[in-house]
């Protein structure tokens, strides 16, 4: 084969592989054996002859002229303002957002391009109010996005991306959640409180400050290691990291910068699954899949509170359907139950140091409705003020920044404030941006929680507020998640004023605020002081 028939011979492959092929459905499972095949070609015909050099050149550069011209002229969402390069790819994206803040680089986008930007070759940031209700509301046919597959071939509750296997998972879940035994779970939350309480006043009596930071994440997974495997990881008891916790928040770090490119996620786990911080997380995995063969049933002669995990084991320990979920449920389980919560808490006291008057508020509530601080039930009745400081926590430091991506069917599109969003298109709506719109919160920047109670005009918009998510895709754990909150502040409050140490703004909380697909904030330092009765 002459020269001039090899490159047309590789340039017309090219053409027809992308819009035969690759132009046509999802790709990002693949991506690994995408890769290597195309890289074991590229070998074999370099090595083979001239010719097959040729043929292979001229089929990649047809291929990346095929894709390049179609995303920047003829694409669906051409019409949709956007930054050039978020066109063509979304490593555009990763570049940007190599340092794990995501959320700010979104503010930054609407600023300059408005409410409806493409910030990729097929998706659209949407930073209107009305998203929420579009993508999940109960007439939307949305599913959840490509990042859902982060696990894949593993299945999770939350990764689950269709609404009918979401839907089958969830019921199982359901029997953890019942009114009886969040109850049972209350005992549980209360001893680990006793145990932030302790290492409060221990820092009180050597003087020292508070670093809240560490406390209040290792409550957090202490109060998930409890709820999903049945066991501590006793850091409160032993005030330092459980080792498998560290590494799954190193683990976790690798979703700041790679969680806007859901294909590259499935090339590093597939094709690197033992390279540098990929090894942490399947360290994580297999510790998770050793203690979930652990987890007991209680017994007449072994009583106790059920583990989450008992309930998503399934009716015989045998049922490989279930078996199949649980290592991803419990891993999943873990992380949104701890870093979400441990999140809106941090944001939280971090804005009560800052306003000591809102503390001092929800003080004389406990005072003067004499509530018993061990109670959530009498909290969340009597304390509005607290419960309003929550939700205004949850407003300025929503637990997803910019995750819970969504994808518009194959066959329909949907419409969000008049603008239509063709079918395969995966929306973004980031709680971050949306929650401090001005036109949907007064003031929507300051920590005001007097919005959600006596000044309710202050709520310009309460369709932006949605920090549990809308519909039957809504977090099955928000009863838990608020009941938790209430107690931990309720009881933080009533014994100590806090204030950040001299020479410190706290500021870092939120300058130092990542994007790992849940919240992880900047360091907070405290000075607490007791109360005088």
């Amino acid at each position: 084969m002459n020269t001039i028939l090899s490159i047309c011979f590789g340039a017309i492959l090219g053409l027809v592989t992308h819009h035969g092929l690759f132009i046509h459905g999802e790709w990002h499972v693949q991506a690994p054996y995408i890769l290597v095949s195309h890289a074991l070609t590229l070998f074999y015909l370099v090595v083979a002859s001239q010719t097959g050099c040729q043929i292979y050149t001229s089929y990649a550069l047809a291929l990346f002229m095929s894709i390049t011209t179609y995303r920047l002229f003829f694409h669906r969402l051409t019409h949709i303002p956007g930054p050039f390069w978020a066109r063509i790819t979304k490593l555009w994206h990763l570049w940007k957002v190599r340092t794990s803040q995501n959320h700010f680089f979104l503010a930054e986008l609407q600023r300059q391009y408005g409410d409806f930007v493409r910030t990729g070759p097929s998706e659209i940031t949407v930073f209107h109010p009305d998203v929420f209700m579009a993508v999940d509301g109960p007439l939307s046919n949305c599913d959840k996005a490509e990042w859902y597959d982060l696990l894949h071939p593993n299945k999770a509750l939350v990764t689950a991306r269709t609404t009918d296997m979401h839907r089958d998972r969830r019921r199982q879940w359901n029997r953890g959640f019942t009114s009886k035994a969040l109850l049972q779970y209350k005992e549980q939350m209360l001893s680990l409180i006793d145990q932030l309480e302790t290492s409060i006043e221990a820092d009180i009596a050597a003087g020292r400050v508070s670093d809240m930071s560490d406390y209040i994440c290792w409550l957090s997974f202490d109060r998930m290691g409890e709820f999903v495997l049945g066991k501590s990881f006793n850091m409160l008891t032993n005030r330092h990291w459980h080792h498998i916790v560290l590494l799954l928040q190193k683990a976790m770090s690798i979703l700041g910068p790679l969680s806007p490119v859901p294909w590259l996620v499935q090339v590093a786990f597939k094709l690197m699954p033992r390279v540098w911080i990929l090894n942490d997380w399947f360290t994580m995995v297999a510790w998770c899949e050793n203690e979930l063969k652990q987890v007991q049933t209680p017994t007449k002669t072994s009583p106790g509170t059920p583990a989450l995990a008992h309930y998503l084991k399934g009716d015989s320990a045998d049922d490989k359907t279930y078996e199949a979920w649980l290592t991803g449920d419990s891993i999943l389980a873990i992380v949104a139950g701890s870093e979400p919560t441990a999140g809106v808490l941090l944001g939280l006291f971090y804005e009560l140091a800052r306003h000591p008057a809102q503390a001092d508020i929800i003080y004389k509530e406990i005072l003067q409705h004499q509530v018993d601080i061990r109670d959530g039930r009498a909290i969340s009745r009597h304390c509005r003020h607290l419960e309003a400081s929550i939700f205004e926590a949850m407003r300025l430091y929503p637990s997803l920044p910019t995750g819970g991506n969504r994808k518009t069917p194959f066959d329909e599109g949907i419409t969000v404030a008049g603008v239509f969003i063709p079918p395969e298109t995966t929306v973004v709506g980031p709680k971050f941006v949306i929650g401090r719109r001005e036109d949907c919160f007064a003031d929507a920047n300051k920590f005001i929680p007097e919005r959600w109670t006596t000044r309710p005009e202050m709520v310009r918009n309460r369709a932006a507020f949605a920090p549990f998510g809308t519909g039957h895709r809504s977090c099955l754990g928000r009863a838990l998640a608020i009941n938790d909150m209430m107690l931990i502040t309720a009881s933080i409050i009533r014994q100590y004023r806090m204030r950040f140490p001299a020479g410190e703004t706290g500021d870092a909380v939120f300058r130092d605020w990542t994007d790992q697909f849940t919240s992880r904030l900047g360091r907070l330092r405290l000075i607490f002081e007791k109360r005088e009765e």
